[in-house]
């Protein structure tokens, strides 16, 4: 049989190989940039926390109004400095929820508890998503649903 084979139907055999050898490099490819993407959410993630807690280490006293419960009066006069942390929180827990897709299940399962927790734990922050929720991704708004 092999006989018969002319050099056509080598030549389509080794376009087939070279093909199904292709392929498989692609996946490997597409394989290491899923991975990729993930590295990336997560070291943004821990970056924009960070971003946020360099702010408590400098104001350590307003750590209280972001994950005590306390409330903080308008008439404060941190206050305005609060919001914008709380606002802060805010995005970073959007983050979160945005990027939930990049994390295992279980991490997932995690982030989202945090999400809650923290809001709990922050009123100004749980009074600036009720006032502008649209300002916020449905994510962060059904991650607290």
């Amino acid at each position: 049989m092999l006989e018969q084979w002319t050099i056509q139907n080598w030549l389509q055999l080794g376009g087939l190989l070279t093909t199904l050898f292709g392929f498989l490099l692609v996946l490997i490819q597409i394989r290491r940039l899923g991975q990729s993407v993930r590295a990336s959410a997560h070291a943004a993630i821990y970056a924009q926390a960070s971003d946020f807690r360099s702010h408590l280490v400098k104001h350590p006293e307003l750590r209280r109004y972001l994950f005590d419960g306390i409330e903080i009066r308008e008439n404060h006069p941190d206050y305005q400095r609060v919001v914008t942390l709380a606002e802060l929180l805010l995005n970073y827990l959007e983050h979160l929820s945005i990027e939930k897709s990049n994390f295992a299940n279980h991490d997932g399962n995690a982030w989202r508890t945090f999400i809650k927790q923290a809001l709990d734990a922050c009123p100004v922050a749980k009074e600036r998503l009720a006032e502008n929720s649209v300002a916020y991704s449905p994510h962060l708004l059904a991650a607290i649903d």
